[in-house]
């Protein structure tokens, strides 16, 4: 999930001729680390997306709806006064850095003419996007660099902005064929050549440095003194035409795929050392990619406070189960107590007191066998019965208690996990202050703990489209759940949830219909997807008609009962399940 300088040069050459000329509408910051321009050009309005996160750093148009925050930062505020209304005036990439500056002429506060400078850093957890004036002095940054971070370079506010240093590459614009296949050739015979292009080639990732020697070996794991001067010069040729390539401006952008078929990572070009799969535009390859991962790291980062408690409370309740479970086990014992007390009371007679045990019959036992039992010299023998007669009455008010308690305690465990998985799925701050007001309402968090949305209005199921043309409703949280099962859907509707497992309550809507087998399986296969069992295979998901689903009174949100069920085996498939969100 490299983004190289090819992938910077392949990006910029795309925006250039969809943006260049186009006005800057409005500006937004979803987050401290992006920002959002929209700008019109070509009589359509477009979405810029600018990110500076350290883990996922990406320039593309994105059309993605997204939260913003009630309050934007300051940054944004400032973007605002400087740019909104202005002109996209070039969009460029200095030789093969990762790095993109956008130069944009808008009207200062004396309505005349100023050009400035966005300029985005995409270089890992060094990431920044940093608004530069005419002069080329730093008006600010998503991220300050001080002192305390860099000796070498500061990043700041009133500083002159001076661009990364050069780590004396040879550019991928260099495509001169005599100086590649030199630096080649004289590659030490014990070093990995895709290492070596690697180090000596200034705006390529691992993968790209891999390619060319894919393509001429049919392997990646090679060293040079393997190699042949001739094979040696082949790789040269391949990367020279990568690079011609990338000069041209004839890119392939796509998705990298596994074994599976899933995506795992993408590219500007061609990729040959994996499964490749082209796609229209690199800003869709981008979207695409990053979108599940930006929303889930997002609403992560968000609920991570409630997540901790949940797991907390979890925790906690796992030990009073394990506790409970103890009690439980030593009071099943309660019966030999008061057969200790039946048989001191039948042999009272035989017992002084200072005696420290009965030998006797046990009249209990089929063969009377011998028993013994320990008695408290301190206490007369009637005293040593009563002492054991107490001891049972104790043990078996305490299995009755802590019966109750562990069936309890289980159901709580149940419910918290249910929330666990309800947060992992969690995709927008309504769903979020959803399953907070939940947790509320359950009594597991005070109300003064958490800041609650109460203004809100309920957020609804997610919708499916199957194969078949059916609706499949997905309940997000226990809120969604409950109102799914017991309010929206009708009483010939389909139900589906894995067995056993915490996840969503899953609905065919089967409008009387009869459902086909494909939209069953493809339903089951939602229900445990979004559970539990994700990522796990052979699924056993249950499913019955609403009309068999009911709601315990008194029990906790998303809880309900069901009758006369069946059960499919499943296993998830990601790319399915995106295939019929789309629909």
């Amino acid at each position: 999930m490299a983004f190289d300088g090819i992938m910077v040069s392949c990006i910029t050459k795309e925006l250039e001729k969809i943006l260049l000329g186009g006005r800057i509408d409005k500006i937004y910051m979803p987050d401290r680390d992006s920002v959002i321009m929209s700008i019109r050009s070509l009589g359509q309005n477009f979405k810029l997306f600018l990110s500076s996160n350290p883990s996922m750093p990406r320039i593309s148009l994105t059309d993605s709806p997204r939260e913003y925050p009630l309050n934007p930062p300051m940054f944004c505020m400032l973007l605002r006064k400087h740019l909104t209304g202005g002109r996209l005036v070039s969009v460029k990439q200095p030789e093969a850095e990762r790095i993109c500056e956008f130069e944009i002429e808008s009207r200062n506060e004396l309505g005349d003419l100023a050009s400035k400078r966005l300029i985005v850093e995409l270089m890992g957890r060094h990431s920044n996007i940093i608004l530069v004036d005419a002069e080329g002095k730093i008006i600010d940054c998503t991220r300050i660099v001080d002192g305390s971070i860099s000796s070498v370079r500061l990043v700041m506010p009133g500083l002159e902005y001076q661009a990364p240093p050069l780590q004396g590459k040879i550019s991928i614009y260099n495509t001169e064929n005599e100086n590649i296949k030199a630096k080649i050739l004289s590659c030490p015979k014990d070093k990995k050549i895709d290492i070596y292009i690697l180090e000596n080639f200034a705006g390529i990732s691992p993968m790209i440095a891999r390619e060319p020697v894919f393509r001429v070996t049919g392997n990646t794991d090679v060293f040079t003194g393997e190699l042949t001067e001739e094979i040696l010069s082949k790789i040269a040729d391949e990367l020279l035409d990568i690079f011609n390539q990338i000069k041209s401006g004839k890119f392939s952008p796509g998705f990298v795929l596994n074994e599976q078929g899933v995506p795992f990572d993408f590219s500007a070009i061609e990729i040959k050392q994996f499964k490749f799969t082209s796609v229209k535009t690199i800003s869709t390859a981008l979207e695409n990619f990053y979108i599940d991962r930006e929303l889930k790291g997002r609403m992560s980062q968000k609920s991570g406070d409630i997540m901790k408690i949940v797991i907390n409370l979890i925790e906690r309740y796992s030990r009073k189960a394990t506790i409970l479970k103890e009690d439980i086990k030593k009071a099943e014992n309660k019966d030999k107590y008061r057969l200790y007390g039946d048989i001191i009371t039948a042999n009272i007679y035989k017992i002084k007191k200072g005696d420290t045990e009965l030998a006797t019959e046990n009249f209990y036992s089929e063969n009377q066998e011998e028993i013994i039992i320990p008695l408290d010299r301190e206490l007369s023998p009637p005293e040593n019965a009563q002492r054991y007669f107490s001891r049972y009455t104790k043990m078996k008010n305490t299995l009755v208690f802590a019966s109750e308690q562990l069936e309890k305690t289980m159901e709580d465990i149940e419910y918290l996990k249910s929330v666990q998985m309800s947060l992992e799925n969690c995709e927008t701050m309504k769903e979020l202050s959803e399953i907070k007001s939940e947790l509320v309402n359950e009594g597991y968090l005070k109300r003064g703990k958490i800041n609650l949305r109460q203004k809100d209005k309920p957020s609804n199921p997610d919708k499916f489209i199957s194969s078949d043309g059916f609706e499949i409703l997905v309940g997000k949280n226990n809120k969604q759940n409950d109102y799914l099962t017991l309010k929206l859907a009708s009483g010939n509707d389909i139900w589906f949830h894995t067995k056993n497992i915490p996840g969503s309550h899953t609905v065919v809507v089967s409008g009387g219909k009869n459902v086909p087998d494909t939209t069953m399986t493809e339903a089951a296969m939602l229900a445990a997807y979004y559970s539990k069992a994700r990522n796990s295979a052979n699924v056993a998901v249950d499913y019955t008609i609403i009309k068999n689903v009911k709601k315990p009174a008194g029990a906790k949100a998303g809880m309900v009962i069901y009758v006369d069920y069946k059960t499919a085996y499943i296993t998830p498939d990601e790319t399915k399940i995106k295939e019929m969100k789309k629909g």
